[in-house]
């Protein structure tokens, strides 16, 4: 979903994802759990909800939109060269965690689900592991986002994480985390960034976007 569609959908606080809480009796029977690769970010996004711009209604949204996209080109471009990698990070936090846990963990990569029939769902049909239960975990957006009634850029990332009985493929569980702007999603988990990875202004993130990847 583009910038500025998503940012009017959270402005607008009608979003809602899927909220399915762990049931202990079911998870105490996993011992072996599958971990698909998680892919890198698709795209980067930089946004600014409260650009001078939006003041001028629908013509000023359109302008400050041209200026995110912009802005989200420069930045992807800088953030580029840099050669950040956020998916291996995730992978080694997540296999870690989970063998602390107790279970045992296997990396698939030569794996992922595909697009369903309804054309916007997750089918995971053809995934075949030994295990018992399947961990699926994507970025489903990257980048820094400049609130209303705010000039300064913070994180803004949104991950999904979506774990399925191996065998019948139903979910066992099922959320939301977001990190940073604290976005307007029904039944997300809203994780705060550490401040220090808040900057005043695009040019400041800018500035800084060797360490922006970190935040």
């Amino acid at each position: 979903m583009a910038a500025g569609a998503l940012a009017a959908l959270l402005l607008s606080g009608c979003a809602s994802v899927p909220n399915i809480e762990a049931d202990k009796a079911a998870t105490a029977q996993l011992k072996r759990i599958a971990v698909l690769g998680v892919q890198e970010p698709a795209n980067v996004q930089v946004a600014n909800l409260g650009g001078g711009a939006m003041a001028f209604g629908a013509i000023g949204g359109l302008i400050q939109g041209v200026t995110n996209g912009d802005h989200s080109k420069q930045f992807a471009e800088v953030l580029k060269q840099q050669k950040p990698s956020l998916a291996e990070p995730l992978m080694a936090a997540l296999t870690q965690s989970l063998q602390e846990d107790g279970f045992e963990v296997s990396v698939v990569r030569d794996q992922k689900a595909k697009l369903a029939a309804d054309g916007k769902s997750d089918d995971y049909s053809d995934v075949r592991v030994d295990a018992d239960a399947i961990l699926s975990v994507w970025f489903a957006l990257v980048g820094y986002m400049s609130a209303p009634n705010s000039t300064h850029y913070e994180p803004w990332v949104v991950i999904k994480a979506r774990l399925l009985d191996a065998k019948t493929k139903k979910d066992i569980y099922f959320k939301t985390f977001c990190v940073g702007y604290k976005m307007k999603i029904e039944n997300a988990v809203m994780l705060p960034a550490d401040p220090l990875f808040r900057y005043k202004s695009f040019d400041d993130l800018m500035a800084h976007v060797s360490d922006t990847a970190s935040g």
